[in-house]
């Protein structure tokens, strides 16, 4: 299925130099401005043509897409980058003659199985890259990320669930404050006083509300692409099931029900059933795992 375009990474065409000193630098600038021209009048497009580059000095994704005149989705995505950072002097990198969307078969990360959750490939080509983090790709020519995908890449999918608070017990392996038994903590507590105002971390729909020996009263809020937060230990729910809720709704109040040593929001993320930690999630960093 993938015969048609298999190649290794190092045979690609390798751009030593960032200018028009190098001919293939200045062939792959001509051929994403053709590209561009061409789209517009809806002419034939020249096919998929993709180069090493070899970087001279550190730069970031948004300086590398400006300077291909490529959105920075389309080389992150080439290159199975999740999230921003600065690539190293001396890293070689792909780049496409193209703007697009690289879709992987078998998604790894986060955003690979975002942008592939939602996507039809009907109208795409089929494409393999051996190597590196090379795989089998569909290629969507001239697609850019959904907002949400822009908002996740970013780093800025979930907000903070309170207007302010302490975290007192970080995500992983701790030791339970009640039974005193170590245990996998799966989200963070944060301390507020009793009847602050706990947040939707994003827009979604109340999933469940409930009350729980473990966690008290409790809320579950579904989101785009297989997520849910869940926001535990409540004094008040202000929310019902099915209900559509914004990003900073007020969907109730810090207490202390069920297992609980004092005041605080127990607060969980979860993609696609796992657990995630919080404080990534929010910071921008999401992991990869």
């Amino acid at each position: 299925m993938f015969s048609s375009f298999i190649c290794a990474l190092n045979q690609y065409p390798l751009i030593e130099k960032l200018n028009s000193s190098d001919l293939l630098f200045k062939q792959l600038t001509e051929d994403i401005s053709s590209f561009y021209q061409n789209s517009e009048q809806r002419k034939e497009l020249r096919p998929l043509q993709i180069y090493r580059v070899l970087l001279e000095k550190d730069s970031t994704i948004f300086a590398l897409a400006a300077h291909f005149n490529l959105p920075y989705e389309t080389i992150t995505t080439l290159n199975r980058i999740s999230r921003p950072q600065i690539i190293k002097e001396g890293s070689e990198i792909l780049i496409p003659n193209r703007p697009g969307i690289f879709v992987p078969l078998i998604p790894v990360s986060d955003i690979e199985y975002m942008i592939r959750s939602w996507r039809s490939m009907d109208s795409a080509q089929e494409l393999s890259i051996r190597g590196g983090k090379g795989g089998d790709f569909y290629f969507l020519s001239g697609e850019k990320f959904h907002q949400l995908e822009r908002t996740f890449f970013l780093g800025i999918m979930f907000r903070f669930p309170l207007p302010t608070g302490i975290i007192t017990s970080p995500f992983g392996e701790r030791i339970n404050p009640i039974t005193g038994k170590p245990h996998f903590h799966n989200g963070i507590d944060i301390a507020a006083p009793l009847g602050t105002e706990i947040l939707a971390s994003r827009a979604g729909i109340i999933l469940n509300t409930g009350y729980n020996e473990v966690y008290g009263n409790f809320i579950t809020i579904k989101h785009e692409a297989n997520y849910e937060t869940v926001y535990c230990h409540l004094n008040k729910i202000f929310v019902e099931l099915n209900q559509e809720v914004q990003s900073g709704m007020i969907i109730g109040t810090v207490g202390t029900t069920g297992m609980s040593t004092g005041p605080h929001l127990h607060f969980e993320i979860l993609g696609r059933g796992h657990a995630k930690d919080p404080i990534l999630m929010i910071a921008g960093k999401n992991d990869e795992k």
